[in-house]
């Protein structure tokens, strides 16, 4: 999108420079303005409806001229509201585990033992399930 430029003295700036160049032109704008301004009608005019300075700003800013004090935006009378501060981040339940890039969780020992509580006690050897330590199948085979 096309935009206009901005800027104190945009337009003066763009007026290309030379002898022969308008830049008389800019200077002449600007002498044109100040003249404007100071006639007693203008002054007159501004001190009744002070909401024309809105329209007059912007060609004292185009042309670099500073704002005489009969077009300067009035101060505000309302107090500005107050600016609302984000508060602070909480820490979250799980930037105390390590996150692994594949979404997997490594657990230190102490967070294992407050998850999952103490470990279960060792299975007396009477009670593991019986696991023979020879082939079934050769013995099968073979016959008493």
């Amino acid at each position: 999108a096309l935009t206009l430029p901005r800027g104190f003295a945009w337009l003066i700036r763009l007026l290309p420079n030379g002898p022969a160049a308008p830049i008389v032109a800019g200077a002449n704008a600007r002498g044109d303005l100040q003249h404007f301004m100071e006639d007693p009608i203008v002054q007159a005019l501004l001190a009744t409806h002070p909401s024309l300075g809105r329209i007059l700003r912007p060609l004292h800013t185009m042309l670099g001229l500073r704002y005489p004090p009969s077009i300067k935006r009035p101060k505000s009378t309302k107090p500005r509201p107050k600016r609302i501060r984000k508060p602070k981040r909480q820490p979250s339940f799980m930037d105390q585990y390590k996150i692994n890039p594949d979404g997997s969780i490594d657990f230190t020992p102490e967070q294992l033992h407050e998850i999952l509580g103490p470990p279960p006690p060792p299975v007396p050897p009477w009670h593991q399930p019986f696991i023979p330590s020879f082939n079934v199948k050769k013995m099968w085979r073979k016959g008493p």
